[in-house]
């Protein structure tokens, strides 16, 4: 590239104003620019998949929804059905308890002498018994069979609570417990002596058969010794 030097003869403009710089022509060219500016954005094309499967599980679950509800047993009708086996089984259970209670009773009962009676809280059946015939047998007794050794611990305090507690002939301690000639190593069960009502009453629980007996005398006897001969050749 050459620049070009000033001619001598060429007249000195002087220094030029700068109000009355104008700018340069620039032509049509750059008149397009004037306008101002539009912009048309070009159309974004989304992934449709996702929509069509989320529509899809939605779908699915409704017919699920809609299937689970048809075919779901009523609850009424499943309440009921359990609350008649509940029913039949408590009956069922309960008769097999008395009659198992009835087959562990002590001997000397003449036949019709007991029944069974409405159990107490706890129990799983109970057995009134009138007199037994055996020499110085109770004149009354009751006997409950319990559903668990928790219940059987609360039926017998509950008779404890009720007599007026002493020592068992022979100076037994009392309440106290009780073993079998043929096991003395074992204790089989608990043992009270006392009154109720000025009647004579042994008490005494056994364990293996969750069985609480209670039986009594009279006042006109047996006394409290033939009453606790009597167990001790029973129980």
């Amino acid at each position: 590239m050459t620049s070009r030097q000033p001619h001598p003869d060429d007249e000195d403009t002087g220094p030029l104003h700068v109000g009355e710089v104008r700018p340069p022509q620039t032509g049509q060219r750059e008149s397009r620019y004037e306008a101002p500016m539009s912009v048309n954005p070009r159309p974004v094309h989304r992934d449709r998949k996702p929509v069509v499967v989320a529509a899809a599980a939605a779908a699915a679950v409704v017919v699920l929804v809609v299937l689970a509800w048809v075919f779901w047993p009523s609850s009424d009708t499943g309440d009921d059905s359990a609350a008649a086996t509940t029913s039949t089984t408590a009956a069922e259970s309960q008769q097999e308890a008395e009659a198992r209670l009835l087959g562990m009773l002590p001997p000397g009962y003449p036949e019709g002498s007991c029944e069974a009676v409405a159990p107490v809280e706890g129990a799983l059946a109970q057995v009134s018994c009138t007199k037994n015939a055996d020499p110085g047998g109770p004149l009354t007794a009751t006997y409950t069979l319990a559903g668990d050794d928790d219940s059987l611990k609360e039926l017998f305090d509950g008779v404890i609570g009720t007599t007026s507690v002493v020592d068992c002939p022979g100076n037994i301690q009392s309440p106290g417990p009780w073993r079998r000639n043929a096991t003395p190593e074992q204790v089989a069960g608990t043992l009270v002596c006392g009154f109720q009502q000025s009647k004579p009453t042994v008490s005494w629980t056994t364990e293996a058969d969750l069985m609480v007996s209670e039986v009594q005398s009279g006042p006109q006897g047996p006394n409290m010794v033939q009453l606790y001969t009597w167990w001790s050749s029973h129980s």
